[in-house]
């Protein structure tokens, strides 16, 4: 009984002490969820919009990504227009460097689940609504910037190391649109939540980083 009570003691202690940690991986968890619930009935990419759960909704959020493809597709060819390369954006949704490589976009490309786990996280804070508003919008648009560049960076890497290139893609670039949103999150818990307790959250999440 009494090693029980130690137990349920040490416990509570624990959540006591890092109470704004556990919201934090509690917020994290129900975003993940909720956006694999959504991603379940939107259905895959690669899934004929009549086989999926919902065909109008399906049809509607593969519209909205086509959308998003072809901004990010005219953006990157703009650059390399800038700098007199040939370039051409295919039928198929891919881009052609003439010379240098032929990538293609698909939705995982477009990082839409980054913008909406960022926007959800920034919002499930205290703030006003305001500043989440034009702060999840700001950190949309720069995440699509950096998408941009990350294409560009692609379309180089496979032309001048295509060795790497798997790895650049999967790894690399990814990982440095991660940290930026990491900041992002990490400049709005700092500057405009007003919540006091926050700092126990950034001290766990820049050890989970690590």
């Amino acid at each position: 009984m009494e090693k029980t009570s130690k137990i349920v003691y040490k416990a509570k202690t624990f959540v006591k002490n890092n109470k704004q940690m556990i919201l934090f991986v509690a917020r994290v968890a129900v975003i993940y969820i909720a956006w694999k619930a959504l991603s379940w009935f939107l259905g895959e990419e690669s899934t004929p919009i009549d086989d999926r759960i919902w065909p109008w909704l399906s049809s509607g959020w593969e519209a909205f990504n086509d959308s998003i493809r072809i901004v990010i597709l005219n953006a990157t060819k703009l650059w390399f227009d800038i700098f007199g390369l040939s370039s051409e954006i295919q039928i198929n949704y891919r881009l052609w460097v003439h010379g240098y490589a032929i990538v293609g976009v698909g939705n995982y490309c477009l990082a839409i689940q980054l913008w909406l786990f960022f926007a959800a996280l920034i919002c499930s804070y205290t703030g006003k609504w305001i500043n989440k508003l034009w702060f999840s919008a700001l950190g949309i648009l720069l995440i699509n910037l950096i998408n941009v560049f990350r294409l560009i960076a692609v379309i180089y890497a496979a032309h001048y190391y295509p060795k790497y290139i798997q790895f650049n893609h999967d790894y690399v670039f990814n990982v440095i649109i991660y940290i930026f949103t990491f900041l992002m999150w990490m400049l709005w818990i700092k500057k405009f939540s007003s919540n006091k307790n926050t700092s126990k959250i950034s001290e766990a999440t820049e050890y989970e980083k690590e």
